[in-house]
């Protein structure tokens, strides 16, 4: 450009040659209008070399090409109080973490650590913890989620027990304690170190007092939710992670624990929804199930007024078994093959996911005691 408008002031000077100073007035005042435009336009190009022309921080993308690995995976009980967890199947799973490259920053578990939460005047959550050594001791750090089984004294015929849950907070205080007042390292979230990603957990079960439920599906309760306005509303992440122990939508029917979900989980979902979360992963069913819930997908339950239809493809990751025993109702084949549910015999699952920019893949793995290979793959794109 700079030297455009000097090649224009040369050709003026050429064009404008006059024999009487009066005549010369008109080119000069071309020329200073030129060098005026000159002067400007090289202040331009300094204030724009400065940051002049860039977003604020404020309108730009938080952390827009972080990259972070991190593991989901639920349910690793044993089937009894004798057998509360299968130990061979979870150290196989802990092996193949560790031997990922690149390592995962995080460990997320969905819930349901061990058949009871408290057995022979022990609270089972350290053991468990410790068992997580080869991995939290390589600098991967292990988050956890409240299951319906923590809560249990011996089994489920003992029902909710408030002291599990305040054991549960103690022991896995490593949990964020950002949660409301009393729900510490139950309901809690936290960022991505660039801040291109939240992650934000809910306890369906979070218990005043001790009590006997008559189902398992579990609950969300205002105070959480109104929590969780709050936390999103102060995020700019890109890629935004929920976790809980039980699903919205099921594919089955289990008589054993017999779950559904209420109209508070319709209200999550729609917040979901409404703010274009990534995905809601939980366990619970014992079993591997994906499917991204768009506009097809209807409300269930459905509210009054009625819930209008998704419009955001929230991604519910349901990893239901990694140990604990298979499901094996019959599945609609119609329903196996929209959700891609997957509970094979003896087989056990636990997902990989990568974020990359605006990108996410999930690399879900299967096996049992032996080698894991990859089985299921999809992305996300925002």
């Amino acid at each position: 450009m700079s030297k455009r408008i000097d090649d224009r002031i040369d050709e003026i000077g050429d064009q404008n040659t006059y024999a009487d100073s009066a005549s010369l007035k008109i080119p000069f005042r071309m020329l200073k209008s030129h060098l005026n435009i000159k002067a400007m336009t090289l202040l331009l190009v300094i204030v724009m070399m400065l940051g002049g022309g860039c977003k604020s921080k404020s309108e730009q993308p938080a952390g827009s090409g972080e990259t972070l690995r991190f593991i989901f995976m639920a349910d690793c009980r044993g089937k009894s109080p004798a057998d509360q967890v299968n130990y061979p199947v979870l150290n196989a799973i802990i092996g193949q973490i560790g031997a990922l490259s690149p390592k995962p920053s995080f460990v997320m578990f969905g819930g349901d650590m061990s058949y009871s939460g408290y057995i022979n005047s022990t609270y089972t959550f350290q053991a468990w913890k410790d068992l997580f050594t080869p991995l939290t001791g390589n600098g991967i750090t292990l988050y956890t989620v409240l299951g319906n089984h923590e809560l249990y004294l011996e089994s489920s015929d003992s029902g909710f027990n408030l002291g599990n849950q305040q054991a549960f907070q103690q022991v896995f205080s490593g949990n964020p304690s950002n949660g409301p007042a009393g729900y510490e390292q139950l309901a809690y979230s936290f960022t991505s170190p660039e801040g291109n990603s939240f992650f934000v957990v809910l306890d369906a079960y979070y218990l005043t007092h001790s009590f006997k439920d008559t189902t398992m599906g579990g609950n969300i309760d205002s105070t959480q939710m109104t929590w969780l306005k709050a936390q999103v509303a102060q995020t700019r992440a890109t890629h935004k992670f929920f976790f809980i122990h039980s699903p919205y939508y099921y594919v089955n029917y289990d008589p054993e624990e017999p779950s559904a979900a209420n109209k508070s989980y319709t209200e999550l979902w729609g917040f979901l929804d409404a703010n274009k979360f990534d995905m809601y992963a939980c366990g619970h069913s014992h079993l591997y199930a994906r499917k991204t819930i768009d506009p097809s997908v209807l409300p269930n339950p459905q509210t009054t007024p009625p819930t209008p239809p998704w419009q955001n493809n929230v991604v519910q990751l349901l990893n239901g078994t990694c140990g604990t025993h298979i499901e094996t109702t019959h599945i609609d084949p119609a329903i196996r093959t929209a959700w891609n549910v997957h509970n094979d015999s003896l087989t056990y699952y636990f997902s990989v996911i990568d974020i990359s920019g605006s990108t996410v893949t999930v690399n879900s793995y299967r096996g049992n005691t032996g080698a894991y290979t990859v089985f299921d793959t999809f992305t996300i794109n925002k």
